[in-house]
């Protein structure tokens, strides 16, 4: 997908697709980054994700939706976690631009997001910015 990131105006949203988590999925997450804590899993009680995955998960749908080319850099991020997150839930993202600006040659996106889960109960939100490499057409 090619993306004019210069047509990114502050307040549109980035259409971002919904991502499921099962076991499987949160398992995969917490062995590539050797999280140690584990899936919380207690009788009577639904599985809860580690709240990263839920981040990774999210923050990899709007790379996807923008559809960032090499040599972008995730430059920073802040978050704010409301969970718990529940394995089986669908979650939706809902990004919006906050800032996109150009510096020297490279572009910064901030991107406001919002993650919320099958019940629509905001888990996760705050924003994240990219650093673009500024290339003929973005």
């Amino acid at each position: 997908m090619t993306f004019e990131y210069s047509t990114l105006s502050v307040g549109q949203n980035i259409p971002v697709k919904a991502f499921f988590v099962d076991v499987n999925s949160a398992m995969l997450y917490a062995n590539a980054v050797e999280d140690s804590t584990v899936i919380i899993n207690k009788p009577n009680q639904p599985i809860i994700i580690p709240p990263m995955a839920i981040a990774a998960l999210g923050l990899r749908g709007i790379l996807d939706s923008l559809g960032v080319p090499e040599g972008a850099l995730h430059s920073s991020q802040e978050l704010n976690f409301h969970g718990p997150f529940e394995v089986g839930s669908e979650f939706h993202c809902l990004a919006t631009v906050e800032r996109n600006s150009v510096r020297k040659q490279s572009r910064f996106v901030s991107i406001k997001l919002s993650v919320r889960d099958n019940k629509n109960n905001e888990v996760l939100s705050g924003t994240t910015t990219l650093i673009i490499p500024i290339n003929e057409g973005n």
